[in-house]
């Protein structure tokens, strides 16, 4: 009796792992229709650096493409009169007056090396080209998972609802369905597109940290198998290195998924489920409060996004939009 129940353990576990992996890497893997960025086709990866610049495990592809496959030059000029934010002052900036940005649905997969012979205002302009569709196109996943819990909820498919929770880590056991979806509503949600530019361009260095530029990480995650990122020049652990990914896209995927479901963000999910009625600018600049644990430098990594926020007029794409 100890041996089976040692298989089915493992059986369970095996298939927990398996779902975690199919909801992550495999868009659509739990029934919903992928978002309309997406296809089967191989990607071509017109965007990348150089080769030369790479380690050959940071060349891997993604399943993740866009319909339109992104040129080096337009990519990084994409319909400027739409994209180009306000000039304003910091202290100018009102987070509840936003306009609807319609953004090109066109995708880097690696940042272009052109980006990194650019400086100041150009650079920074270039690089929220590169990720504002990344965050759209995250979002709307998020967004469309949102909609695949409450069907799940309508059609009393506890099934599906306890594979969302598998993947969104709530221990689904002593809830009911409605007590379920209520808490996978609090972790499937999309993060404010100025919070989420804010944090790229402190993580990242605008771009052109040896993390982004080799190994496309945007958000300074960490992993704790050496196999699975680049080491630090220095860091408090050994074992510590940031994660790499196979393009942009999988960067961004993976932090809103971090802050989704990562038990330090748990006052962060909470404070935006309260915020709900609130303007994605309002929401913004609030949720940048709860989020002084990731970094070490605490509630001085707040206020940096908070400027970071208002001196790049971050609030003018609250409301973008995918064209």
């Amino acid at each position: 009796m100890l041996f089976l129940r040692r298989i089915e353990n493992r059986h369970i576990l095996w298939t927990a792992l398996s779902l975690v992996a199919i909801g992550l890497i495999v868009p659509g893997g739990f029934g919903i229709k992928p978002p309309q960025w997406l296809d089967d086709r191989q990607p071509q990866d017109v965007a990348s650096v150089p080769a030369s610049d790479l380690d050959a495990d940071d060349l891997s592809t993604s399943a993740v493409i866009s319909r339109e496959t992104l040129d080096v030059e337009d990519g990084l000029r994409p319909k400027q009169q739409a994209l180009a934010p306000a000039r304003s002052k910091p202290d100018q900036a009102k987070p509840n007056q936003t306009s609807v940005v319609i953004v090109p649905s066109k995708f880097a997969r690696h940042i272009p090396a052109k980006h990194f012979e650019m400086t100041g205002d150009t650079q920074k302009q270039s690089f929220i080209n590169l990720l504002l569709p990344l965050i759209l196109a995250a979002n709307d996943e998020l967004l469309q998972r949102r909609e695949a819990v409450r069907a799940a909820v309508q059609a009393h498919d506890r099934d599906k609802l306890d594979q969302w929770a598998v993947l969104y880590r709530i221990d689904e056991e002593k809830l009911d369905d409605t007590e379920l979806a209520e808490r996978l509503l609090r972790r499937v949600d999309t993060i404010p597109v100025a919070l989420a530019l804010a944090q790229a361009a402190v993580e990242s260095g605008w771009g052109t940290s040896r993390f982004a530029r080799q190994g496309n990480a945007l958000f300074g995650q960490w992993a704790w198998t050496e196999s699975a990122g680049m080491r630090p020049l220095a860091a408090s652990n050994d074992r510590a290195v940031v994660r790499s990914f196979g393009s942009l896209l999988e960067s961004v995927r993976a932090y809103m998924h971090n802050l989704n479901t990562h038990q330090n963000y748990k006052r962060f999910r909470d404070a935006r489920y309260r915020l709900k009625p609130q303007t994605e600018a309002v929401k913004a600049r609030r949720l940048a409060a709860y989020l002084d644990s990731y970094a070490e430098i605490g509630q001085a990594y707040v206020e940096k996004l908070l400027v970071i926020i208002s001196s790049n007029n971050f609030d003018h794409y609250a409301e973008a939009k995918l064209g």
